[in-house]
Parts: C-alpha cells; structure tokens; sequence
C-alpha cells in the first residue's frame, strides 16, 4: 500500500523545484511538514525583509493582508537574479475584532488593549490570512492579470484567502488574563494570543480552519500548490 504522498503529483512536482517558505514562524514549516507532510528537505526557509508598514487607513483588512502577503513574496523573488525554477510561498495573519486590525502587539499594554476589546465584541473575531504562491519562470505564460514579467523571465502569482470566526470566552477572569498576559505569550504573534497553546483558553468557539488561526491555512494552501504545479501545467 502506497501512502498519499507517494500517490498524489504534487509532491513529484515539489521534488523538481526550488521550493522556498517565505517565513521564519516555527508553525507554519511545521504545518508544511505535519499537515501538508512536506519534509523540511523538500523547502528552504527564507525570511522576507518586507517592512510590512502599508497604511492600513488605505485598506480593507482583506485587501491590507492580501498586499501584504504579495510584497513578502515578490521581495524573495526580487532578491534572487539567477534563472532557477523557483515557488515561493508567503503568508500574512491579521486578527480583526470589530472594526479594528490586530498585528503583534509587541508589548503587554497593547496585548492587554486587545483582549479587553475581544471581551467587548466577544462573537466579532476573525483570523484572516492570505497566502501568495509565485511560480518564478513560467514557460506556458496566459495573459491573465496574476502575472508579471521580469528579467529572468514570467513569474506568476497565485492568492488565496482565508477566514476563521472565533468567539472569545467573556467567563474568563482577569486572574488568568493576568497570568497570561505576564507570561508573554502572544505577545509575537497576530492578535496576542497561541490559540495552539494556553491561548486556547480564552475562546468557547471556533468556525472555519483551525490551521489558519495557528499560522496556514492547510486546506487552501495546498489547493493553491496543486493549481500551481498540476493543474496549471497540465494546460
């Protein structure tokens, strides 16, 4: 008996190509290797230096983190002048509650800030994520919008976008919000919380993928792989 990754061409297709996860967060190589069960081998884990500093005033919190997550990617693919065949996946998470977009709070007081605006809109939290696929030198080039030309040749793009609906745990006292708070868990992370770690305990609810709360959206990402490497290729 063969095992899914030996039966489905995509991971064929990922064995002949530069493959390269735009980003240093621990969970999402970890949900590429466990989820996606793409080995680390298989991919070169390499940071974007995007400032990530557009004016969210300017955007819609779908439109900011879907530009944002595209300037990670093409700033690897602008960093790299050799003619290799190249992926490159980025992500970017934002946290929305109500009418406010929540990055990392880098410290205590804006943590603190978020959760108490979590308990006042308790049922309006989302976890928003947009994922960018480049494919770098394109051979059979379309004439669609999601492309761009460059130096080393056609390189196509690929986004998606995912929601997941929380809902925050109003019970919760401020003993354990103190605790966490002082703990400085979160304080790196979109909206201030690990839902995969004690973060957990401060919601009641969850709609939509889990893996997109923890760092990649598992089901999405790997459609937008298949697009990229099967689908597309087969045209």
């Amino acid at each position: 008996m063969t095992s899914f990754y030996e039966e489905h061409p995509v991971y064929k297709a990922l064995s002949q190509i530069h493959f390269i996860l735009g980003s240093t967060s621990p969970r999402r190589r970890e949900i590429l290797e466990n989820n996606l069960g793409i080995p680390i081998t298989k991919f070169e884990v390499k940071a974007s230096e995007f400032e990530e500093n557009l004016d969210k005033s300017k955007f819609t919190p779908r439109e900011y983190v879907t530009q944002t997550s595209r300037l990670k990617a093409e700033y690897i693919l602008n960093n790299y002048v050799d003619n290799q065949h190249r992926l490159i996946l980025t992500c970017d998470t934002i946290v929305k509650c109500k009418d406010e977009v929540f990055e990392k709070p880098g410290t205590r007081e804006n943590q603190r800030r978020m959760f108490k605006k979590y308990a006042q809109f308790p049922g309006d939290i989302e976890v928003i994520s947009a994922i960018t696929l480049i494919r770098q030198n394109v051979t059979n080039v379309s004439n669609e919008t999601n492309e761009i030309n460059g130096s080393s040749g056609a390189h196509k793009i690929y986004s998606d976008i995912e929601t997941t609906k929380l809902i925050f745990d109003t019970s919760v006292d401020d003993i354990t919000l103190d605790a966490y708070i002082a703990s400085g868990e979160g304080l790196n992370v979109a909206g201030g919380f690990k839902f995969q770690e004690v973060g957990s305990l401060f919601f009641c609810g969850i709609e939509g993928d889990y893996f997109n709360v923890v760092g990649l959206p598992a089901s999405k990402t790997f459609k937008l792989l298949n697009q990229a490497l099967i689908v597309d290729s087969n045209n």
